[in-house]
């Protein structure tokens, strides 16, 4: 009796066991093994463990899964974790069995799954009650959506009335930073359970293969309850109306007592309302309406879970506005960040930054801001007056994580480092704000290289053009979703002036100024021209800072037209008279326009330049000129001129692909010179060829250059120009080039050459007879003879001798009057009257006017001897 006694007691023990083994589950792979200790069974060969979790090993398309016993049903908490390494769709999904009455998950006929991805890549629950799938909480959709991660934790609860709750923490690029509600449900349709898995539905595609992850699977009891409700959100419905939200099902009785909600503001409440749909979700309805625009604070306590738990006071802030109609200029584009390289402070990525400068708050749903190329659609977010929120991509939603008032969106609008057209529309499609920057904004010739952000000035100003605008001096670089490092509002007291003058064709012009114009009151009378013109009609660009000007009559080639503009005021009121003389350029033909100093061997990092000079008596638009180079045997690599640049009679333009960088390693430069193009072609370090293509693909002229044309007593001559001595003489004469002088600093761009040496004798002008000449006396080619013919009469002269070594050997002639043509001789001696040695000699012929011009050609002779 004793034995059957202890034999029962056994076996009872056994059953309890085994009732406790399979009611609860927890495995998190960690012993590299899922065959026992819990055992799963199933489609065994189309899973394995890997570093510790469980992954999915199908080659190709297949529905598997994997089961285990577990009889827990009622009362019951299940948490797992799982990474989705693809984006999911309607071929491509998990079913979680939490409940299930069959081990072959493909045969369940009553249970309840949560499904992560379909369609819509949600994670939503469902219940199966005779093979018939219900979905019964739809969860959000656009969650798994990412194709190389989709980590998740999943926690679905199930109390003794079948109150449901599914939760879900985000670990990936948005993360949620904890369980956040999924949704709440009352369901008690299946009430046993045999086993619960994962039944995965996977698709021919190559994404999915061996890219479902699982870990950390657990199903229990509900752990006692110990924490109160907290409020999730409070959503405004009406101006009499808020919902609140909380993140558990609530005690009916005191999340109904309006006493337990308060408002500040005046706002009293006349109802509290359980939704009967959410347990976790109360209604309530105010007796005074929300004013417009205003925040509102609502004070939660004392509500009770349905554990008896009851909540402190938390207090949440909430606005109620109807949306009003903006206008231009209500919300203003406050701060672009369009070259985040090198990177400073700021995350590496792009942004821009919205600034509400009106009186009333913007719900920026649906807004599009856009530049010359593309556009985002902007989400949800209220922007209050005098707020500002920075937009980025959503790729780079960790790297703003820092920062304050900062959204997202798909594919933000790839902004150009050197100038872009920005715009913001509403969801009407009505024009807020327009802004055209350009690098010469950042008024910085070292930020304007990448890393700052531009930010305006003063918001307060909103018709303000690039006068409103400078880069930022934050020690980061900018100032993402916070008031702009460069903010000042004081009062604008200056008049709007003219930065820019172009003639577009025979009778029409554009004139820029620094900032917009309030064109309202603007007439065409308000413009003026001499010369027997005038301005007949006009049209103003978008952001109001230029204006294109149709003239009366067409303007004559090479005319000096002098405009007078009056009447244009700034936002502030502010106006004044202002001139500007424009002149109709005339067609360039072959060397008007002249190839006068190149670098193109730069310091290490630094940029290659090209100055041209005009050496005609017209006025000539550089719009549609060419730079190239030479390249594998033709002419090639044409880069043009994109932007209208006039050029005076004399005129110096340098032609670079950033201006800053020459200004940073020159100091001999000439402001107002540079012109900035996209890029330049390659011109190699050590020899190639500069062709100057005018706009009908005439060469106006070509250099070829190389290395050794430097002086050769520098040693490093990087950094250094060579410069042409003389406009008038051949580009591509050797010794019309020189190194550029080192108390210049190694160049002069913009600036007259520090070699520039105007000729007014020539190597033709001068000629030495015979080549080798034997001073011995004896009767034959005994005397060098000099010969000459100048242009002109009245040049002063100088003749001297140098021996090889450059040293002065004979003083021929100095400072004698000469005639238009003559002979002089040198008898091969030197200063001290005795005999030059045999040897290669230069003869140094120089001349200079009355004006102070002074010019010289070099000719090289032989002293021979008998030995």
């Amino acid at each position: 009796m004793l034995k059957v006694s202890r034999l029962y007691v056994l076996l009872f023990g056994l059953m309890i066991g085994s009732c406790s083994i399979f009611a609860q589950v927890n495995d998190d792979f960690s012993d590299g093994d899922f065959t026992t200790n819990p055992t799963w069974s199933g489609d065994v060969s189309l899973f394995t463990v890997t570093g510790g979790q469980l992954q999915s090993q199908s080659s190709g398309a297949a529905t598997y899964y994997l089961s285990t016993p577990c009889t827990i049903a009622t009362d019951a908490e299940w948490t797992y974790y799982f990474d989705f390494q693809f984006s999911t769709s309607g071929a491509n999904y998990c079913d979680f069995y939490l409940m299930a009455d069959n081990s072959d998950l493909n045969n369940v006929s009553n249970g309840y799954f949560v499904r992560m991805g379909g369609t819509n890549d949600e994670i939503s629950l469902y219940k199966v009650v005779a093979g018939t799938e219900t979905m019964i909480i739809d969860g959000a959709d656009g969650l798994i959506n990412s194709s190389s991660s989709n980590p998740f934790r999943v926690k679905v609860t199930r109390d003794v009335s079948d109150n449901w709750t599914l939760q879900y923490d985000d670990l990936g690029s948005s993360p949620t930073g904890g369980y956040v509600s999924g949704g709440f449900v009352n369901d008690g349709s299946i009430t046993s359970s045999s086993h619960m898995g994962m039944l995965i539905e996977q698709s021919g595609a190559a994404s999915p293969i061996n890219a479902h992850f699982f870990d950390d699977i657990h199903a229990d009891n509900i752990a006692p309850d110990v924490t109160p409700p907290t409020v999730t959100n409070v959503t405004v419905v009406s101006a009499t109306e808020l919902t609140v939200f909380f993140d558990e099902p609530l005690d009916v009785a005191t999340a109904e007592l309006a006493s337990n909600y308060a408002a500040n503001n005046g706002l009293a409440i006349s109802s509290a309302t359980v939704n009967g749909g959410n347990p976790a979700q109360v209604d309530l309805v105010f007796s005074t309406p929300f004013s417009q625009g205003v925040t509102n604070t609502l004070t939660v306590s004392n509500v009770e879970d349905l554990a008896g738990n009851s909540m402190t006071s938390s207090d949440h802030d909430f606005l109620y506005f109807v949306a009003v109609p903006a206008a231009y200029g209500d919300v203003l584009i406050n701060e672009i960040f369009a070259d985040p390289s090198p990177q400073y402070g700021l995350p590496s990525a792009e942004y821009i930054e919205l600034y509400n400068a009106s009186s009333s708050p913007f719900d920026l749903d649906g807004w599009v801001f856009s530049d010359a190329s593309s556009s985002a659609t902007l989400p949800s977010h209220v922007l209050m007056p005098g707020e500002v929120v920075a937009i980025a991509d959503d790729d780079y939603v960790l790297d703003f994580s820092i920062f304050n008032n900062v959204i997202f969106v798909s594919s933000l609008p790839s902004l150009n480092n050197s100038s872009d057209d920005l715009a913001l529309e509403d969801g009407s499609a009505t024009l807020v704000d327009a802004v055209s920057y350009s690098d010469s904004w950042y008024r910085d010739g070292i930020k304007d290289d990448g890393g700052y952000s531009l930010e305006l000035i003063n918001p307060e100003l909103p018709c303000s053009g690039a006068a409103n605008w400078i880069a930022s001096n934050s020690p980061d670089g900018g100032t993402p979703g916070e008031q702009n490092s460069v903010f000042d509002n004081s009062p604008d007291v200056t008049a709007p002036a003219l930065i820019s003058e172009t003639v577009i064709d025979l009778n029409s012009l554009e004139v820029c100024f620094d900032e917009s114009i309030d064109t309202a009151g603007v007439t065409i009378s308000d413009f003026a021209m001499n010369n027997g013109n005038s301005i007949a009609a006009m049209n103003w660009s978008v952001d109001l800072t230029c204006v294109e000007l149709t003239t009366s009559n067409n303007l004559d080639t090479g005319t000096i037209y002098t405009v007078t503009i009056t009447g244009m005021k700034d936002c502030s009121g502010n106006s004044g008279v202002l001139t500007t003389e424009i002149v109709l350029p005339s067609a360039p033909v072959q060397g008007d326009l002249i190839i006068n100093e190149v670098l193109f061997n730069p310091v290490t990092g630094g940029d290659d330049f090209v100055e041209i000079y005009n050496n005609s008596d017209k006025y000539i638009d550089l719009f549609g000129a060419f730079l190239a180079n030479w390249d594998d045997g033709i002419i090639d690599n044409y880069k043009e001129i994109e932007e209208h640049r006039l050029m005076s009679p004399g005129d110096f333009v340098v032609l670079t692909k950033d201006s800053a960088d020459i200004k940073t390693n020159f100091f001999s430069v000439g402001v107002g010179t540079f012109l900035e193009m996209s890029t330049l072609p390659t011109y190699a370090n050590d020899s190639g060829t500069v062709y100057l293509v005018l706009p009908d693909s005439v060469i106006s002229d070509q250099f070829s250059y190389d290395e050794d044309m430097h002086y050769p007593l520098i040693k490093d001559v990087d950094g250094v120009s060579l410069e042409r001595i003389d406009f008038n003489r051949s580009t591509n004469d050797e010794t019309n080039w020189h190194s550029a002088a080192e108390n210049m600093g190694w160049g002069t761009p913009g600036l007259t050459n520090s070699q520039y040496y105007p000729g007014m004798i020539t190597d033709d002008m001068v000629t030495l007879t015979p080549d080798v000449f034997s001073p011995d006396n004896d009767g034959v080619d005994d005397v060098l003879n000099i010969s000459y013919a100048l242009d002109a009469p009245g040049y002063v002269g100088n003749i001297t001798i140098f021996d090889r070594e450059g040293r002065v050997v004979k003083y021929v002639l100095q400072n004698e009057l000469l005639s238009t043509d003559g002979i002089i001789t040198w008898d091969g001696t030197n200063n001290n009257r005795e005999k030059a040695p045999i040897g290669v000699y230069v003869v140094y012929f120089e001349v200079f006017d009355l004006n102070g011009n002074v010019s010289g050609v070099k000719k090289s002779t032989v002293v021979a001897g008998r030995f």
